[in-house]
């Protein structure tokens, strides 16, 4: 069968995953007000490497759920976030309001509008939260966590702690992107069951904290 290369880095991307978006110095000599939505999926097991369609059946069993539940409940990151971007916003003078929605990028609307040349924009429209909230831009930052799996046809050959963060900050008047980030960490595993998971969940949480310490830069430049 002829193998197809798949990487599952993310179960969807909010911008494009080619290119990044800067920060111009600009943005901060302008006062706004900037919506922070903080948005933590589930634990999950991604997968990287050649496989076949047969090759991802077999291999979509549940062996890792239990170690990813276990996951889910001692990393909690949101929060943290949350107070993480805040703190840098406010310390650059922009007014910070907290967004709490749930977001689904199977039912969310996609940006439909009129693109500039020369600008990128958000894959999704979230334009309807400028007024709802009396925001000028949006700090949307995705993120995924749990297992990166490695395979060669139906083989594992790898498994690694997994942690990454997508970050965007869109104005909301258009939908353009004035930053576009993605940070991801990987920590190779071994005996990831052992101790109740311990290895694994020490692992996700080191991947955490190297992201973090990458977004605050991000954000900062």
């Amino acid at each position: 069968m002829k193998k197809v290369i798949l990487l599952y880095v993310s179960l969807f991307l909010i911008t494009s995953c080619v290119s990044k978006v800067a920060l111009s110095p600009e943005y901060w000599k302008t006062p706004s007000k900037v919506g922070v939505f903080v948005n933590v999926n589930k634990p999950h097991k991604f997968k990287e490497g050649s496989q076949g369609l047969l090759d991802m059946a077999v291999t979509s069993g549940d062996k890792y759920q239990e170690a990813l539940d276990l996951i889910g409940q001692q990393i909690q990151p949101k929060d943290e976030l949350v107070n993480l971007y805040s703190d840098i916003l406010k310390s650059k003078g922009k007014e910070i309001v907290i967004v709490n929605e749930t977001f689904d990028p199977k039912t969310a609307q996609k940006f439909k509008g009129n693109k500039q040349e020369g600008k990128k924009y958000s894959v999704y429209d979230f334009s309807n939260l400028k007024d709802k909230y009396n925001i000028d831009e949006l700090l949307f930052i995705n993120v995924d966590y749990g297992f990166m799996i490695s395979y060669y046809g139906m083989i594992e050959t790898g498994k690694s702690a997994y942690f990454s963060a997508n970050t965007n900050l869109i104005n909301l008047a258009d939908q353009s992107l004035a930053l576009a980030n993605f940070n991801a960490k990987s920590n190779p595993l071994k005996k990831w069951k052992d101790n109740n998971y311990e290895a694994s969940v020490n692992g996700v949480n080191s991947a955490y904290q190297q992201v973090k310490e990458l977004e605050k830069t991000a954000v900062l430049k």
